[in-house]
């Protein structure tokens, strides 16, 4: 049985590390259990976290995949971020189409240029630039994010970044993007690597899609794993 939690320590068996772990940690971190818009649930081997529709499931042994469709069927939504086993599983008992994304973790040599911070403000004008999504939405969630210590933002030459987490000694960037007169430049290149260096005492991490894995691969980045992402 699914069951939506009511306070923090009843996610206490949460997993230590692990992309979709840490999702939904730094979610329970930012807003806890008062929010009706960010609530949370457990079931027997799972871990789930919702977002305005946006699902993020923590799967910890054999989760069963029809209990989770009709969970989801029910409360309805927008995406579901989970592993390639839920993944594959899940978007064949709901017929839907999952996309294939890749867990990219740094094993470079970080440069040592200091990047600059930006505000969530001064980063959107920027990230806007190559990501299709309202300012409002993104705005609130990711300055909550901020006041609470979760996410960060980078800048450099017209290039930006979010941090999204940094805890238990994992970090994941994203939303990685340079201004159209700044393209092709190595800008973007050279804030990754100056936030790896940023974050020297964490595993840094980045999920990108397949046309993005070569990209990072010149950034000095390895593939992991591959995640996927159901949209209804």
């Amino acid at each position: 049985m699914i069951k939506r939690i009511s306070s923090p320590e009843e996610m206490s068996a949460l997993p230590e590390k692990g992309v979709e772990a840490q999702k939904i940690r730094s979610l329970l971190l930012a807003y806890g259990t008062e929010y009706d818009f960010c609530r949370f649930f457990i079931s027997k081997n799972a871990f789930i976290a919702q977002l305005n529709g946006d699902y993020i499931i923590c799967d910890c042994g054999e989760t069963d995949i029809s209990e989770l469709a009709s969970f989801l069927g029910f409360s309805g939504f927008a995406s579901v971020f989970c592993s390639d086993r839920i993944g594959e599983n899940l978007s064949k008992t709901l017929d839907l189409k999952a996309q294939k994304v890749y867990l990219m973790r740094f094993s470079g040599n970080p440069s040592a240029e200091k990047p600059d911070m930006l505000s969530p403000s001064e980063a959107y004008s920027i990230i806007k630039t190559g990501f299709d999504f309202e300012f409002e939405p993104w705005y609130l969630d990711m300055s909550h994010r901020v006041r609470h210590g979760i996410s960060r933002f980078y800048g450099l030459c017209g290039s930006a970044l979010a941090v999204q987490y940094a805890i238990n000694g994992e970090a994941l960037i994203s939303q990685v993007a340079s201004l159209p007169e700044k393209r092709g430049k190595g800008f973007a290149s050279r804030l990754i690597s100056a936030v790896c260096n940023e974050l020297r005492d964490f595993a840094v991490y980045v999920l990108c899609e397949q046309e993005l894995v070569g990209f990072y691969q010149k950034n000095g980045f390895i593939c992991e794993k591959t995640k996927y992402i159901i949209k209804n």
